[in-house]
């Protein structure tokens, strides 16, 4: 596996800037290691990696100055392979009980077989019984000579207040997005892979600030030959609830309502969904009530989209938001309609946020290149503006993202063009009155026009014109009518039959 193949091997590979590393190398130089530790942090942060260094330094016969172990001499071989004796590390989920602990006890007491120090490493300390931790407790007060104790956990609330008392305290953060595409880089670099590096950001994204993550999802990536965007369900990536509680906030329920919809679309578990956004609404509310950033489940990007939002918040609206979609996650279930305990959740955030007015404002307009024009009743009166020129070069980006909404309008798209700007209106010319009647039509045209206000920044609508000439023929069976063999089916395995063909294409009468 590809995490534990590019393990870090000493505390200079791992991810940088890290305040935990640079304080235990401080330590290893001064030579004034503890006796305890405790590294919390969530899964995948390097907790046990940094365990492994530290037990390499304490046992290495030749430790570089700045603390590192040198990786080359018996003890520090003997610990990347696994075989050296003085290491013990325990698995407390399957090693809870009281007797497992007396028995470390008996032998904690002997000396070091082949090492300078006795190192043990309790992986999810947290699991121990309230028993265990009290025997643990006594051998943490009166420690062993050259016994050093390591304790990992994921819920360091969990951890009673007298034995992390007499331990050391290290808590390890979410890596950012960019420590992870740093590192997803070189060891792409080292299989000989080329991945893009949005790809990349990709991976990081849905690795939610976890290395380990990271580092197994590339590795399926690569050595499957996946496409990246069919593998990641990049759905339960957390950034898609920024998006969702900004739709609350704005009282934009329809945007809300599409997400949801999606979601059934493509086959998602909505009491998933629904639990994850609950995670991000309570880092949301803690944050509000002055917790400390290090103690909530987000990485560090996330967390600068939570601050803002909270900004447009208090605890108790918020609150009330929380036990709503807590009571829609009981309900899904339950419910013959599963999406409407979420629906009626979001209906009622959007009462209780009140209507605060968009939170993405747009730009101002964009005017016309002449500034000496005198500006008349009919021009002032004009909110938008946009040239065809800035719509010609944008026009991939819009095509691009419409995919995201619906694959046979996408098709459309790309059979139309931008051929004149009226205002804050663009005129389209597509070649059949098919396409015309497709884009203009109500659904669709809302879709069109979502897409052009991201795209763009500014509200603009859309027309279709159908244009005289005929399309080009690239085959012999091709008539330049509307045929079949005419029709372009998008490629995409993911797509439903009712996604490809529109699930409402105009029926004639036989």
């Amino acid at each position: 596996m590809f995490y534990s193949k590019y393990r870090p091997q000493n505390f200079s590979e791992l991810s940088q800037p890290n305040e935990t590393a640079a304080a235990l190398q401080s330590q290893l130089k001064q030579e004034k290691v503890g006796h305890a530790y405790l590294f919390s942090g969530s899964r995948g942060t390097g907790k046990t990696t940094t365990a492994r260094i530290l037990a390499k330094a304490l046992n290495c016969e030749n430790l570089a100055k700045d603390g590192n172990p040198c990786g080359g001499c018996v003890p520090c071989k003997a610990i990347q392979e696994g075989s050296f004796l003085d290491l013990i590390e325990i698995d407390a989920a399957s090693n809870r009980g009281i007797e497992d602990i007396r028995s470390l006890k008996d032998k904690i007491r002997l000396a070091p077989s082949v090492g300078r120090n006795k190192v043990y490493i309790i992986d999810e300390v947290h699991m121990l019984t309230v028993e265990a931790f009290n025997a643990l407790l006594k051998t943490l007060e009166e420690p062993p000579k050259r016994s050093v104790f390591i304790l990992c956990t994921t819920e360091l609330h969990k951890i009673p207040e007298t034995i992390r008392s007499r331990c050391q305290v290290f808590k390890m953060k979410k890596a950012t997005m960019n420590q992870i595409v740093t590192r997803l880089g070189e060891i792409a670099n080292k299989e000989g892979a080329e991945v893009a590096k949005d790809d990349l950001k990709k991976i990081a994204a849905a690795a939610a600030g976890g290395f380990r993550d990271a580092d197994t999802i590339l590795q399926q990536i690569i050595e499957g030959n996946l496409d990246i965007n069919t593998f990641i369900d990049l759905e339960l990536n957390r950034q898609v609830f920024v998006d969702f509680v900004y739709n609350l906030l704005s009282s934009d329920a329809d945007s809300a309502f599409r997400q949801v919809s999606k979601l059934l679309e493509d086959g998602k578990d909505l009491t998933s969904w629904v639990t994850e956004l609950l995670k991000y609404l309570r880092d949301m509310l803690l944050l509000l009530n002055g917790v400390e950033s290090q103690y909530l489940d987000s990485t560090e990007e996330l967390l600068f989209d939570i601050k803002k939002q909270k900004e447009l918040l208090d605890s108790e609206k918020l609150v009330k938001v929380i036990e709503l979609f807590l009571k829609a996650q009981l309900g899904i279930k339950g419910s013959s309609i599963p999406s409407l305990p979420v629906e009626l959740a979001i209906v009622q955030s959007i009462t209780i946020l009140g209507s605060p007015g968009k939170v993405y404002q747009n730009p101002k307009p964009i005017k016309p290149a002449d500034t000496n024009e005198v500006p008349t009743k009919e021009t002032t009166k004009q909110e938008n503006f946009i040239e065809l020129k800035i719509v010609e070069e944008k026009w991939g980006d819009v095509v691009k993202a419409s995919v995201a909404y619906n694959h046979s309008l996408n098709a459309l798209l790309k059979s139309s063009r931008p051929v004149k700007t009226e205002g804050s209106k663009i005129v389209l010319e597509v070649f059949y009155a098919f396409h015309k009647e497709r884009l203009e039509d109500v659904k669709n045209r809302k879709i069109v026009e979502k897409v052009l206000t991201e795209v763009f920044n500014m509200n603009l609508t859309i027309s279709c014109v159908q244009s005289v000439e005929k399309p080009v023929v690239k085959s012999k069976q091709e008539t330049g009518l509307l045929t079949d063999y005419n029709i372009i089916v998008p490629v995409d395995k993911n797509a439903s039959v009712l996604d490809i063909f529109d699930g409402g294409l105009p029926l004639g009468k036989k």
